[in-house]
């Protein structure tokens, strides 16, 4: 995966300015990118494991250069971490609560995290660049629409075009949203769902409805449906 992010990067004529830690930045030194390979335990420990110190304290040296004075203001980390089965990680708790915490952060620079299986790398060696890759984000995107893990190719290409800030992701007719759009109209839906239920009932209604709990019951049934939303 690192050599297919790599690659994209110096398509988009980023070029790489410190080898000790994949440090790439344009010719107008403008936005900056680091690449790292992360296991599984050092993501779950990421703000505490000795590699992230490092590239912090690697980030901080080339700081203090005078030509790489937008540097503090305009990085982005990489995070590549392989799993063994895409959607089983996206599902998994620990994992989403890992990647919420280290890309929630912005504390010395953005961080994004991509999650990539072994055997999903295989597609993805011939779209390292722009063109390729929007082609093939375009072809398949009925499929996608209809299961995000129809491959792990495709979704892992996809991760690539909704964090890569120079990517423009292919789009039809207004119906088609990538996976963090996804993700949120359906916590918007759950939310506003949650406030039109509490709006329409009081304390003492709830209360009278929990006495007798019955999903005939017109607000306990109610609450079931919300419930649907949940992860």
């Amino acid at each position: 995966m690192k050599n297919i992010i790599v690659n994209l990067l110096k398509h988009n004529h980023f070029d790489c300015v410190d080898t000790d830690f994949n440090l790439y930045t344009n010719q107008l030194k403008s936005e900056y990118f680091i690449v790292s390979q992360y296991s599984q335990e050092e993501l779950h420990d990421f703000f505490e494991n000795d590699k992230t110190s490092q590239i912090i304290d690697k980030f901080e040296r080339q700081s203090k250069i005078s030509e790489h004075e937008n540097i503090k203001k305009n990085t982005s980390l990489f995070i590549l971490v392989e799993v063994d089965n895409l959607k089983e990680a996206f599902e998994d708790d620990k994992i989403q609560k890992s990647i919420l915490l280290i890309e929630e952060d912005y504390y010395y620079f953005r961080k994004f995290i991509i999650l990539y299986t072994r055997n999903g790398l295989s597609d993805l060696r011939d779209k390292a660049t722009n063109e390729a890759l929007y082609n093939y984000l375009e072809f398949n995107i009925d499929a996608f629409e209809e299961d995000m893990f129809f491959s792990e190719s495709y979704f892992m290409a996809m991760e690539i075009g909704v964090k890569l800030p120079f990517f423009t992701l292919p789009k039809r007719n207004d119906i088609y949203q990538s996976i963090e759009n996804q993700y949120q109209d359906n916590k918007d839906e759950l939310d506003n769902r949650l406030l039109d239920f509490y709006t329409k009932n009081t304390d003492e209604i709830l209360s009278e409805s929990l006495k007798d709990i019955s999903t005939d019951d017109e607000n306990v049934s109610d609450l079931l449906q919300i419930g649907e939303l949940l992860p």
